[in-house]
């Protein structure tokens, strides 16, 4: 039987410019591993930390944090905030990575990336230290790979809800159209960017990305899609995949019916009720490659 979880304990780390971000750090007594936790876009890290407390039970030190400009790493009001998302990738994820590495720098580190989160791992120049990647619900922005009719609330989002709600605020705080965590005014204009853009992602698709090193990526990666995903459908999916050309990758795709619940979308595979069904199968992917 898995032993209890201990409580997470709050940490502090600098990003490659010296940015303070802020994490909270789960680890069981016995460790075979340490993982970080790269959530989506306006996903504070609170949501995963029953998923981090997994698996602390499973062996990893598990690292949740938020990026700069969100939570309780933004410096602060949204407004004045200049982050991007691709500094996210390029100086927040890989410093975090950093962290673990020399906190724990005898254990294999891997990484679960959640949306954004598994988009950017070829931004980080240290991929490497990671012995594997897990994607969850990882796909393109571009609103044209979405379902219908979501798609087309993501349209009003781009085009006029978060315009207006920049011209209102100076940033696009949760609403009608947005209930993630506010948006700073660069994050929106970015990411909307990349919403309306079915150009490949990688390098060449943002002059911010193009440090990056996606053809760089060798480690696994397991890509996990949900066939009632508005977002990451199975054609965003691919498309975002064609970045990591020489990554070993292994595609799943579950549906809610096989799991016997209602929904999963975009957010579902962190509900605490998946403990012993698709948590399990991604730990036990890890523990065959750490």
């Amino acid at each position: 039987m898995s032993e209890e979880a201990p409580a997470a304990r709050a940490v502090s780390f600098a990003a490659r410019d010296g940015r303070v971000l802020a994490g909270l750090l789960v680890e069981g007594p016995r460790r075979r591993g340490a993982l970080l936790v790269n959530g989506a876009t306006g996903i504070l890290r609170e949501f995963y930390l029953k998923f981090a407390a997994y698996c602390a039970t499973r062996g990893y030190a598990a690292l949740v944090y938020d990026y700069r400009g969100m939570g309780a790493s933004a410096a602060g009001t949204p407004a004045h905030e200049r982050a991007r998302m691709s500094d996210w990738g390029r100086l927040d994820m890989p410093a975090a990575l950093d962290w673990l590495h020399r906190t724990y720098p005898t254990l294999p580190l891997a990484t679960v990336g959640h949306s954004v989160g598994g988009q950017l791992i070829g931004c980080m120049d240290n991929h490497a230290l990671a012995a594997a990647h897990v994607l969850i619900a990882v796909g393109t922005a571009y609103w044209g790979r979405e379902q219908a009719p979501f798609r087309y609330q993501a349209l009003a989002f781009w085009w006029l809800y978060g315009p207006w709600q920049l011209w209102r605020h100076g940033y696009v705080p949760r609403g009608t159209l947005w209930r993630g965590a506010a948006l700073p005014p660069e994050v929106f204009r970015q990411w909307r960017r990349w919403g309306l853009s079915p150009a490949p992602f990688g390098r060449g698709f943002d002059p911010e990305l193009a440090g990056a090193q996606f053809e760089a990526v060798r480690a696994p990666l397991l890509s996990w899609g949900f066939t009632d995903d508005p977002i990451a459908t199975p054609a965003a999916i691919e498309a975002l995949l064609t970045a990591y050309p020489h990554a070993s990758i292994e595609r799943r795709l579950s549906s809610p019916r096989q799991l016997g619940v209602r929904a999963l979308g975009h957010h579902g595979f962190f509900a605490a009720g998946h403990r012993d069904s698709l948590w399990a199968d991604a730990l036990d992917w890890l523990d065959a490659r750490s």
